[in-house]
């Protein structure tokens, strides 16, 4: 850009400079055009002189031979014609003379001047015969006298008609020049006139491009600092959401796991339905609070996928399993059928793939009280590739066409009565859509009042080859063996909710637990004693999660190699993968359930036992 502006700011001098030259050279040329203007004009009477000096010059020879014979015939004949033969010579000379000369044709182009010419001619040749002799023919001569005198008149006749014949062609002549000359003039009037608008032309545009680069140069100025600002407000919204999650999740993983705790204790009915209760509401809290962040990641554009081999037999059990016991309480049909073989694998994001069928699932169940919610999944295929096609059908209340027109809206609730009974933040649709498109794909909805809803998702299908036995395998899926009892594990957790939580959730499990409140007081501990598994929140005082972690690996081996689990608020991709760079082997975002912890426990021990055997989060 400078470059060009630099261009710029020295392009207008010479531009004009160059231009003032032409202007200079043209308008010489206009001078000279002028100059010869008139000088045509000078020369357009030179040429009128010239055409008529051999018809006066012949007209006036004429009269002095003829005066000559007449002196010669009124004096004695018997002298010598010595001067009438010289004037003779003369005049038959000029008429050569006028039938060589350029005004000859133009002489003859009238007839009348010609006719006196030939008439001139036989007076020259009738004269010469008369005198060749030996002595003049006097009488011839005198008829000669007598013709010549009657034609006086007819010769001045002939010098005149040639005045106005030259007169009249050397006008048109002239005339023509000029005009010739003046076109010239009023063409290089106009180039001049052309080239000064030209000029004046590139000098205004150099000026204008000079501003439009000044502006660029402001406006480029002034995205680069609204792109600045835009990444420091992304950076600020996912430290946000980041904080935001961890500020959440952090009593919400006391919350829910003392409640799990207390609802394996011994409990009255009463008290029974009471800790059903509050973890429904927990449950129903955590889904908001999963369903806010998601939105907020999406318009973030901090959504990441993860394309993987995936059984969709197998994750299709996953579902029905997770929803089977909905089902079950509330009384309703759910089925689940594919029209795709068992051993089909697809090239997919099941996180998000689930994301998606749970919202439209928990959609149905919410709003479906008798009948049957269905999954109908099919492949599809036309002219340019294969579709996964996944129809979520309920026989529950439907929706009106102005509903549907706004389902995908976020915060969208079907009807304001409705949203008191059943509730809702009407963000699990509008991310599910957000979700497909990702997907490059799309949900579509048909729905009467009374007669149930379909939603259909469609997604780009790839098939791909069952993948060969990895090492690396899935933690839902690692056979691994049971936990025994009386592991030595090292808790590093700042909250003392948690902290209670987690002591209480490990003594039940049968293990021994010491609790640090930071990464640099577990990393003392863990330097002073042994441990077999190490337990790691990451957001901590003093020293974090992430650089205890990286501490401890530091170590000399076999102590480096303890197997290290996350626990944390964070839910960002971003957070798990410096997780995995600081080098922990599990990642498990807060609330923690039992299950969850007893798996990713099991499985990081096996790995830690057997090294071949590599366990994903």
């Amino acid at each position: 850009m400078a470059t060009r502006l630099k261009a710029l700011r020295y392009g207008p001098p010479v531009l004009i400079g160059f231009f003032a030259l032409i202007a200079l050279v043209m308008a010489a040329l206009l001078g000279f055009e002028l100059v010869q203007r008139q000088a045509l004009k000078e020369q357009g009477s030179k040429q009128l002189a010239f055409f008529l000096a051999p018809a006066f010059l012949l007209d006036r020879e004429f009269l002095r031979l003829t005066n000559s014979l007449e002196g010669y015939l009124e004096s004695r004949p018997s002298h010598p014609a010595d001067e009438l033969n010289m004037r003779l010579e003369i005049f038959l000379s000029k008429l050569a003379l006028s039938r060589e000369s350029p005004g000859s044709a133009l002489m003859r182009e009238d007839p009348q001047v010609a006719q006196s010419l030939q008439q001139l001619q036989s007076y020259g040749e009738r004269a010469e015969r008369a005198l060749s002799g030996t002595a003049p023919d006097l009488p011839a001569l005198q008829n000669l006298l007598k013709d010549m005198r009657d034609f006086t008149a007819e010769s001045l006749a002939m010098a005149n008609n040639t005045d106005i014949v030259s007169e009249k062609l050397v006008e048109t002549q002239t005339s023509e020049l000029l005009n010739n000359n003046l076109q010239i003039l009023w063409l290089t009037g106009g180039q001049l006139l052309l080239l000064l608008i030209l000029a004046w032309g590139l000098v205004r545009r150099g000026r204008i491009k000079k501003r439009e680069e000044q502006a660029l140069l402001t406006t480029n100025a002034a995205l680069l600092a609204a792109r600045e600002s835009a990444d420091r407000a992304n950076l600020s919204k996912s430290i946000f959401l980041a904080n935001m999650s961890h500020e959440l999740r952090t009593p919400f993983n006391g919350v829910m796991g003392l409640l799990s705790l207390l609802s394996k204790t011994p409990l009255t009915a009463e008290q029974a339905d009471m800790v059903q209760a509050a973890n429904d509401s927990a449950r129903h809290l955590s889904r908001l609070l999963n369903d806010t962040l998601d939105l907020s990641s999406l318009e973030a554009g901090n959504i990441t996928f993860t394309l993987e081999p995936v059984q969709l037999a197998v994750f299709l059990r996953s579902i029905e399993a997770t929803f089977r016991p909905l089902a079950a309480q509330k009384n309703l049909q759910f089925e689940i059928t594919s029209a795709i073989p068992a051993d089909v694998w697809i090239e997919t994001d099941s996180t998000r793939l689930r994301q998606i069928l749970f919202n439209l699932l928990h959609n149905a169940f919410k709003f479906t009280q008798q009948g049957r919610i269905a999954l109908v999944v099919r492949r599809l295929e036309d002219a340019h590739q294969q579709w996964l096609e996944l129809d979520v059908e309920d026989s529950g209340i439907g929706m009106n066409q102005e509903a549907l027109d706004q389902l995908f809206q976020r915060f969208f609730q079907v009807d304001s009565g409705l949203s008191r009974k059943f509730s809702g933040a009407g963000l699990g649709l509008h991310i599910s859509m957000a979700l497909a498109r990702r997907f490059k794909g799309d949900i579509t909805v048909q729905s009467q009042v009374g007669a149930g809803t379909l939603f259909t998702v469609r997604l780009p299908l790839k098939i791909v080859e069952a993948p060969a036995p990895n090492p690396m395998v899935a933690v839902a899926s690692v056979a691994v063996p049971e936990l025994a009892h009386g592991i030595r594990i090292l808790v590093a957790e700042d909250h003392p909710v948690n902290q209670k939580f987690i002591s209480l959730l490990l003594q039940r499990l049968g293990h021994k637990a010491t609790l640090c409140e930071n990464g640099e007081a577990a990393l003392e501990a863990f330097r002073t004693d042994d441990y077999e598994l190490v337990l790691m929140d990451i957001h901590m005082p003093v020293m974090d999660g992430l650089t205890a972690t990286r501490a401890i690996r530091a170590l000399p081996a076999p102590r480096s190699q303890v197997p290290i689990i996350a626990l944390t608020a964070d839910v960002l991709q971003e957070a798990r993968d410096q997780a995995k760079a600081a080098g922990v082997d599990a990642f498990i975002t807060k609330p923690v359930t039992q299950e969850d912890l007893e798996l990713a426990m099991a499985a990081a021990l096996a790995r830690a036992k057997a090294p071949e055997l590599q366990v994903a989060n």
